[in-house]
Formats: C-alpha cells, sequence, structure tokens
C-alpha cells in the first residue's frame, strides 16, 4: 500500500509540471536542438540528404521502394518482368509496367514518401544554415547541395505525379504539415526549383579533391539537372546555354569503352556527371539491384552467388522493342544486355540487364554504382535542343549526335539520311533509348517530347500479343501521371 501511495504521488507531480519538462533537448544525445551547430554536423546532415537516393535507386529486398527503375523503364517500352508463376507476390510492379496501378499500390507510395523525406532534409538544412556560426567555405557548398537535393527530387515529383505538395520550409507543428498537404500544380513549384538549380550552379564547386567526396554534386551535375528542367519546359534555348558550358569545360570526355561507365573499378570516372554512390558489405550503404534485374530462376548462372527464385529477381528485364532498338554491331548492346541464360523450363532465352554486373563477395550486397547524368547524356540533349532551335543539315547537333555513335561502333548519321527536324528527332530519341537504355531516362523522354501515348499504345499491342498471361486490363489508359497515394489523400484538408 505504501510503495502504490508513492507511485500515485510521483504521477501527480508530474501531472503539475510544466509542459517545458517534456520538451527540453537532452544533453547527452544529438537532437534538432542541439544539432545544426558546428561544420561536421551540417556535413553530416547533408550526407542524410543524399541517404533516400540510395533506397529510390536500388532495389533491395526490404521493399519496393528502391524501384525507380519501375517507374522510369518499366513503365516505358524498355522493359517488363519474366512472368513467376511459382510466386505471384509482385503485383504492385507488375500493375506498373502494364499501366493498372491504383492509388494504394506500395512502389507509387514509398517513392513520394522517400523523396518527400529527402525533400525535408533539405529544408531544416536550408533553414538552420542562414544563422550557422560555420566557416562560409563550408556555408556555401552545404547551401549549393542541399539545393540541388531539394530541385532533384522535386523535378522527379513533378514528372511523376504531376501535382504534389509545395513544402520549402522547415516543418515544425502537426499543424503546419496539414495545411501545406494541398497539392500544387507544377508551374507553382517549377520557379523554386529552377531557382534551387540556379544556387547549385552558383555555389557548388567544379570538382572535388578527396576521394571521400566522390559522388557530391558539382557544378556539371547542376547544370545538367538545370538543362534537363528547361529541355522539359520547352526552353531549348536556355537548356542548350547549360549545356554548352559543360562541353566547353574541358571537364568531361566520353570513356573510349561504353562497358567502362559501368565497370565498378572505374566508377566516378571521366563521362560521370553525378550518381548514385554504395559500397560493398553489410554497412547498410551497399546495392543489389543487379540480383533484382537477374532472372529469378536463373541462379549462380547471372549473379555469380546466386539468385533467390522468387519475386525478389526477373524485374527490369529487356522487351522485344528494347533488342529491336539496337541497330546491327552497336556495342552497346553486348554491354548492356545478357541474352546467354536459358530457361530451363520453357528452352527460350530470357534477356537480362548485364550492365551493372560486378563482381563481389558477400551474396546481395554490392557496390555498383546508379549512374543519373552521363557526359553522353549531355551531348545528346545539346543536339536534341539545338534540333529544336533550328534544323541544320550536316550542322553542330549532327557533331554532338555522331560523337556518342562513332564510341559506340557505328557510323556517323549524315544529312542525306536525316534530312529534316522531325527525322533527326527521331533520330535522338532512337540514340537515347539505346545509349540511356536501364538508367531511367526512357519514360521521361517520351512525357518529355509527347510521344508517350503513341509509343506505349504500340507497344501495348505488341505485348498482348507475344505474352499469354498479360491480362485484359493491362494498357487500358496510358496514363501519364501516377496515381496519388491514397494515404496522401486522406491526409489532405480539402
Amino acid at each position: 500500500m505504501k510503495r502504490y501511495t508513492l507511485v500515485v504521488a510521483a504521477l501527480l507531480s508530474l501531472m503539475g509540471c510544466n509542459s517545458d519538462f517534456l520538451t527540453v533537448s537532452p544533453q547527452t544525445y544529438q537532437s534538432a536542438g542541439n544539432f545544426f551547430q558546428t561544420k561536421d554536423q551540417f556535413i553530416q546532415a547533408t550526407n542524410g540528404a543524399y541517404a533516400p537516393l540510395q533506397f529510390l535507386y536500388s532495389g533491395t529486398n526490404a521493399g519496393p521502394g528502391g524501384s525507380f527503375w519501375a517507374l522510369a523503364e518499366m513503365r516505358s517500352d524498355n522493359t517488363s518482368y519474366q512472368y513467376n508463376t511459382g510466386d505471384r507476390s509482385g503485383f504492385p510492379l507488375e500493375e506498373l509496367d502494364e499501366f493498372r496501378e491504383i492509388n494504394t499500390n506500395s512502389t507509387v507510395a514509398d517513392f513520394f514518401n522517400r523523396s518527400y523525406s529527402g525533400i525535408a532534409r533539405c529544408n531544416v538544412i536550408l533553414g538552420r544554415i542562414q544563422n550557422a556560426q560555420i566557416d562560409a567555405a563550408t556555408k556555401t557548398q552545404v547551401i549549393g547541395e542541399a539545393s540541388f537535393l531539394r530541385a532533384f527530387y522535386y523535378f522527379n515529383l513533378i514528372r511523376l505525379y504531376g501535382n504534389v505538395p509545395a513544402v520549402f520550409d522547415e516543418v515544425t507543428s502537426t499543424d503546419a504539415a496539414f495545411a501545406i498537404a494541398q497539392p500544387k500544380a507544377p508551374g507553382e513549384i517549377y520557379p523554386t526549383i529552377l531557382n534551387d538549380a540556379k544556387t547549385a550552379i552558383t555555389n557548388l564547386p567544379d570538382s572535388y579533391t578527396a576521394n571521400t567526396d566522390k559522388g557530391r554534386a558539382t557544378k556539371g551535375s547542376a547544370r545538367m539537372l538545370l538543362a534537363e528542367i528547361y529541355m522539359t519546359q520547352k526552353n531549348f534555348s536556355e537548356a542548350a546555354k547549360e549545356l554548352q558550358v559543360i562541353v566547353q569545360s574541358g571537364k568531361y570526355q566520353l570513356n573510349a569503352s561504353y562497358a567502362d561507365n559501368f565497370n565498378i573499378a572505374k566508377e566516378n570516372g571521366p563521362e560521370s556527371l553525378f550518381e548514385i554512390q554504395y559500397i560493398e558489405g553489410s554497412n547498410a550503404e551497399f546495392s543489389n539491384f543487379i540480383y533484382t534485374f537477374a532472372p529469378w530462376n536463373s541462379g549462380s548462372k547471372v549473379a555469380a552467388l546466386g539468385v533467390a527464385s522468387g519475386a525478389a529477381a526477373g524485374w527490369n528485364m529487356p522487351t522485344q522493342d528494347m533488342l529491336d532498338a539496337y541497330e546491327a554491331n552497336d556495342q552497346r548492346k553486348a554491354a548492356s544486355i545478357g541474352l546467354d541464360f536459358t530457361d530451363p523450363a520453357t528452352n527460350k532465352v530470357v534477356p537480362y540487364v548485364r550492365k551493372y554486373q560486378s563482381v563481389h563477395s558477400i551474396r546481395y550486397q554490392t557496390g555498383s554504382n546508379f549512374p543519373v547524368y552521363r557526359y553522353a547524356d549531355v551531348l545528346l540533349s545539346l543536339a536534341e535542343c539545338l534540333n529544336e532551335i533550328g534544323y541544320s543539315a550536316g550542322g553542330e547537333a549532327f557533331t554532338y549526335l555522331n560523337q556518342v555513335r562513332r564510341r559506340a561502333g557505328l557510323t556517323d548519321k549524315t544529312a542525306g539520311q536525316v534530312a529534316s527536324q522531325e527525322a533527326f528527332r527521331q533520330a535522338v530519341a532512337k540514340e537515347r533509348q539505346v545509349e540511356l537504355a536501364f538508367e531511367n531516362h526512357r519514360w521521361f523522354d517520351l512525357l518529355r517530347t509527347g510521344k508517350a501515348v503513341e509509343v506505349m499504345t504500340a507497344h501495348a499491342a505488341r505485348e498482348k500479343a507475344a505474352k499469354s498471361y498479360v491480362i485484359n486490363t493491362a494498357y487500358q489508359t496510358i496514363s501519364l501521371t501516377l496515381p496519388y497515394p491514397l494515404r496522401e489523400m486522406q491526409l489532405i484538408p480539402k
């Protein structure tokens, strides 16, 4: 009884305490209250703002949230999935491939949430750093990196979902969170992300000297992002200016071999403007998308350490449309696509993405980076912009297009072969499809050029004719945006 009385008294004394008792920041642990004070803390926070990218780009066994390739490659005519009769648990990804996803699709929701996690981290950094007592050089770089990342996260959200919430400040209360949940049209968000990209260009260095800084955003990656935003807005003149600065800087060049871009020993090389960094080992920094892209029943014949025979593999598989896109003698085909696995059940060859295969020692834990921007993309984008500004037979646009073709072992395109602005558009589109295959560009290219419905309608007809398991409701509507996640809709006041 005495013990009971003491407990009640203690509880009553707590109830009578000032509410500030519950909001005091711990003095021996890092928290929002005592963090963001030093140079090292801001650098650590910036590293954390990059972290969601690792999850978005790498397919993991922890869940489908790392399936950016499902939204940007499988959504297009480049890739599909290997039908797995033994494990039918991959429905969210199959739905995305066949345009029959619903607003409870886990991949749709996860990409949305992870992107806003990155944005929230950038918002805190950009808000807290203004009055921070740290050296000017660190402050400048951190502002540049956080601005680049916020623009990048938002650009992908706009292109995939259309209308999304515009959150550009740290959210400090529940009421504030609900107040900003209402989605805004892209036109209301583009001015801020354009300004973020420009701020990044101003603040970021051309390169970094320390190996530990490899993978951070630079002026080149920020210029490429700004150019891509301009191209999406059909502002080809401004895009061309940014791309020409990259070319004229002399800081980038095509690798002699296309395959070198995906060689784990040559990551962050002379052609790389920005790539998602991974480290092999049990450190939570690894990637494993090479297993995801292997046939689900390939065992150790594709990934050296073996692939599970389940829904964790058999995704992002090259389609027949993708195979047919390559010209004869194109060296990129063998470097990108494996045609050496035969399904023992059907005795048919199963194509798979080969370009990221790497030697590693721990199953499902590789150090393979994922490329975001390469110099080949710069050259092809500049060729496209110059053609949109005005077609010129045998002009400068041909020079940039043919630089990429020559590296692939192909002959130059001539004005006789490509004799109009529309013909050049088609030539660039085809070159981008094979050069940037499986690098999350194809769906965005189709959207940007207004070809998504036309290309995917024709692709759907071929897929249905070739695959008996494609259900009737597949491809009924070629939706240009993903459904807004149901949970987020339920949280919106209106």
